[in-house]
């Protein structure tokens, strides 16, 4: 708990001093000319695309390494076990690799996401004003903080509707960190033959 305390701070440092520099600040509370509003609404649409560019990426290369891991699995065991601990070895390896790939990923993900939310915010507030009417920003898990009313683009997806006490269980954590237990499944199992094969050499 204290280390994603500490990672939530280190992010809200990061983005308040990203916010004290930015064009968006100087910008606030301003109305847009025709080009700064084209520019901004071109930044948005720039960053919205690489953060899906970054998705299909980070999505397509864990899907060849599950069909890579998930043929190994099946046909290692064919071969000797000094073949097949190769093979277990290396995959777990290319197991670390893909962890540190995708924590990568996800992080460029986030960055182009944030700098989406704040390019549109910027747009919304001089097109419609800030709305007034959403109070507590926290309370809406669709909302995105600094803007007072819910926007048009779904940049935060609220957690499937619970209805049953299973089902909230369920639902409660988040996608990255069920997709993180999901990888390190692969690498628990990855390991285990490994060193399965390495006893039986020994």
């Amino acid at each position: 708990m204290k280390h994603t305390s500490k990672r939530n701070q280190k992010q809200a440092i990061l983005e308040q001093q990203t916010y004290e520099h930015s064009l968006w600040k100087r910008l606030e509370g301003k109305e847009l000319t025709e080009n700064q509003f084209n520019f901004v609404s071109q930044c948005m649409t720039e960053n919205l695309e690489h953060a899906r560019h970054v998705e299909n990426e980070r999505l397509t290369f864990n899907s060849i390494f599950l069909a890579l891991a998930a043929g190994a699995l099946a046909f290692a065991g064919a071969f000797n076990s000094f073949i097949a601990f190769c093979i277990y070895f290396s995959l777990t390896m290319a197991g670390f690799l893909s962890m540190i790939l995708t924590a990568r990923w996800n992080n460029a993900f986030n960055r182009h996401l944030y700098y989406a939310q704040q390019c549109y915010k910027l747009l919304h507030t001089n097109l419609f004003g800030d709305g007034g009417e959403l109070t507590d920003t926290n309370s809406h898990p669709e909302s995105i903080k600094g803007l007072k009313e819910i926007p048009l683009y779904s940049f935060r997806i609220h957690k499937p509707v619970a209805y049953t006490k299973l089902g909230e269980l369920m639902y409660r954590p988040r996608t990255k960190n069920l997709y993180i237990a999901f990888y390190w499944i692969i690498q628990f199992l990855l390991i285990g033959c490994t060193l399965l094969e390495l006893f039986k050499m020994l």
